[in-house]
């Protein structure tokens, strides 16, 4: 066991991130297939986006402690990660608590799209926004991954405050645990973080882990507009 929290943390090139094009497609509605012309128009908009987006990421492994039952325990806190996805995390050796973002100068970019008032090419990098926060999301784990592995312990998969039953305030306790501003994300009191396209969350690791239900096939909530399960019927 990890007996000292480690912080790791960096940036990553864009170009190195793997986008998953669904992240992308599923805000522009169920079924639609772009055309040549916003082919097009997304691969400009991801060489301009390559010239100014600095994905960070920051990650601290914790010892697990004891805990109730919809809750894990870490540096002396209880994270109330709800009754689904608590069974999931139990039996773990440890977490590692996570912030994933696309970062300031994203951001920036974002808003000056928007003071122009080109309305499509800000609805094309909210959506880009959101792919490059979860591209940097599978990077930790990866990272994380590769860590435990050498240590002959599986890893779960990430989960986070806001899905699943784990209320979206627990983003209060999860920053407590991080250095302050962590890749420079900070928490308003109502528990949103900006900048915006960022993600915080939990994995677990340990001989025990290993990964199960994800996603859609763990989460109830019929009326999500990513239910992929939903539209895929």
């Amino acid at each position: 066991m990890l007996m000292n929290p480690h912080i790791v943390e960096g940036c990553l090139p864009f170009t190195s991130l793997r986008l998953d094009p669904e992240d992308i497609s599923l805000s522009m509605g169920a079924g639609y297939v772009p055309d040549a012309e916003m082919r097009a128009m997304c691969r400009a908009l991801e060489e301009e986006i390559a010239g100014i987006c600095i994905p960070r990421f920051l990650y601290i492994l914790f010892d697990s402690e004891p805990a109730g039952t919809c809750e894990v325990g870490v540096n002396g806190i209880c994270l109330k990660t709800g009754a689904v996805i608590t069974p999931y995390l139990k039996d773990a050796a440890g977490y590692a608590l996570f912030v994933a973002t696309a970062g300031r100068e994203f951001e920036a970019f974002q808003h000056e799209t928007c003071a122009r008032g080109d309305i499509l090419r800000e609805f094309l990098l909210d959506a880009y926004g959101s792919a490059i926060a979860e591209a940097v999301v599978r990077e930790v784990c990866r990272k994380v991954e590769t860590q435990m592995f050498a240590l002959g312990y599986g890893v779960s998969h990430p989960y986070s405050p806001g899905y699943c039953g784990w209320h979206v305030t627990q983003q209060q306790l999860l920053f407590s645990c991080l250095p302050e501003s962590p890749c420079g994300i900070r928490l308003s009191d109502s528990s949103l973080m900006s900048p915006i396209k960022s993600v915080s969350g939990i994995l677990a690791y340990g001989p025990r882990m290993v990964k199960r239900k994800y996603g859609c096939e763990l989460c109830g909530k019929a009326d999500c507009y990513k239910n992929r399960n939903k539209l895929k019927r």
